[in-house]
């Protein structure tokens, strides 16, 4: 999978977006300054393909959603990621290859997500002794560092 680009749509008339954040075809790191807005990015990355959504309240407050647009196995991919609150439901559409699904938990996306990279989910067993499956969450080597002041 490629990812090609990301954008950020806002919430109603006042509401806070971005503009098309195209990626270079071998993009691996973001490097700028620090408060240049590196960690909003991968975190909204991160929200499109399936991690828990982890925004300041007004990023929650003034952002509808985050549109990330990619490539697999050379098919176009577009995911919609609804950025609710921390608490709030969970909301995504994978469109792929003009065949568009709707998924209202992490477990039908990840699923769904699983299966459109052709790979098979580990069969695991909770804490409880019980059969589950894997979130795309607890595969996807996704790093970010959060820094703090000073």
């Amino acid at each position: 999978m490629r990812l090609k680009s990301l954008q950020v749509e806002p919430l109603g008339d006042g509401g806070w977006e971005s503009t098309l954040l195209e990626f270079g075809h071998r993009t691996t790191m973001l490097f700028a300054a620090n408060g240049s807005g590196k960690s909003p990015i991968v975190r909204m990355l991160a929200s499109a393909l399936g991690f828990p959504n982890n925004f300041r309240a007004e990023i929650l407050e003034k952002c509808n959603a985050v549109v990330l647009h990619a490539e697999a196995d050379g098919k176009p991919l577009t995911i919609r990621r609804a950025l609710e609150s921390r608490d709030g439901p969970f909301y995504a559409t994978i469109d792929f290859d003009g065949e568009k699904t709707e998924h209202h938990s992490e477990g039908s996306f990840s699923t769904a997500f699983f299966q459109l990279l052709g790979l098979k989910p580990l069969r695991l067993v909770s804490n409880k002794g019980e059969e589950t499956k894997p979130y795309i969450a607890t595969l996807l080597p996704l790093f970010y560092l959060i820094q703090g002041h000073g």
